[in-house]
């Protein structure tokens, strides 16, 4: 099998539950990994993550994860593989804080 692989694909979110997340977008990044034995275009899949964060507005990191990795599963009926990891670079100044999930279908 082999994985395409997404590393800090970087943009702006409307993303969090405090008043000021809500607000102003700012800046997250996002890794990716895809094991699938099918083709997976890695330049639509960034396009697609962008375009998902853009629409949902997320309030939660680990609602963002759980979204993707069930959107990712249907799309791709033959990935047996799923990571994400979403940072959140912003939100506090001596570190980036974020969320990872990892699944093996």
């Amino acid at each position: 099998m082999i994985k395409i692989l997404i590393e800090k694909l970087e943009f702006g979110a409307i993303i969090g539950t405090l008043d000021f997340e809500r607000k102003r977008e700012q800046r997250v990044w996002v890794w990716a990994k895809l094991g699938a034995e099918e083709f997976i275009d890695y330049a639509r899949v960034c396009e697609y993550i962008k375009a998902e964060f853009r629409e949902k507005k997320f309030r939660l990191v680990e609602d963002a994860l759980r979204y993707f990795a069930q959107e990712f599963h249907s799309k791709f009926r033959s990935m047996d593989y799923f990571y994400m990891k979403i940072l959140k670079p912003e939100i506090l100044q001596d570190a980036s804080v974020g969320a990872e999930i990892e699944i093996k279908f």
